[in-house]
């Protein structure tokens, strides 16, 4: 005997069941995609920390065992090189942007298997923006922080709808959403500019935000 058909009210509750403990993760139904790669903003400093070094590895790893290609600055050295090296290890793409006088200081990865070379920054920043399909905010110094409002001013003028996820360890960014705060307080910014992005306390919590959105995974 053929068991009976499961009813629509049947699956809209196990729908309901399955997000009723991540209720953020409701907007993900609509928008879930295909991601073939993650642009990574972060750090290329020769002095970055272990513990900061560690949390790019961590992110190049596990995009990496997901199928997902990272792109980035480009540089061997800091975060950026740890990410990517990282990435490699797993068998991941990694596509590296550098703008020529950077590369000629020799801060480029050479390992890579794609490393595009740009003759400014700006063509840089577009390139990375068109090979990439979601965009991760990681600690990082001036020209993260640079890059990371320029993607969500992007994203607030309608010049692109790209998932954006600030990757906040350990408080990393508490005082620029503070200063954030601050600025819509002052009627200086709409209070619907916060959902412009996402945050990420964590490694894990950001690979688990991306794997959900691909509808590959």
């Amino acid at each position: 005997m053929e068991p009976p058909a499961k009813s629509i009210t049947y699956w809209l509750s196990r729908v309901a069941a399955r997000f009723i403990s991540k209720p953020d993760r409701l907007q993900y139904i609509i928008t879930r995609m295909k991601i073939e790669n993650v642009c990574v903003f972060c750090a290329s400093s020769r002095k970055a920390p272990e513990k900061w070094l560690s949390l790019a590895r961590q992110v190049g790893a596990g995009l990496a065992r997901m199928g997902i290609g990272v792109v980035y600055g480009g540089a061997s050295i800091g975060m950026m090189g740890a990410l990517a090296d990282a990435a490699m290890a797993e068998g991941g793409r990694v596509t590296g942007v550098i703008p020529k006088w950077l590369r000629i200081k020799e801060v480029a990865h050479e390992g890579l298997a794609r490393l595009v070379v740009t003759d400014d920054m700006h063509r840089r920043k577009t390139a990375m923006y068109d090979m990439s399909d979601v965009f991760v905010v990681a600690p990082g110094g001036l020209g993260t922080l640079e890059e990371a409002l320029e993607i969500i001013t992007w994203k607030q003028l309608g010049i692109h709808t790209k998932p954006v996820f600030l990757l906040n360890p350990e408080g990393y960014f508490d005082d620029l959403l503070a200063q954030f705060e601050k600025c819509s307080e002052q009627m200086l910014m709409d209070r619907r500019s916060f959902g412009l992005w996402k945050t990420a306390a964590s490694p894990d919590e950001l690979l688990d935000h991306i794997k959900f959105l691909n509808f590959q995974a």
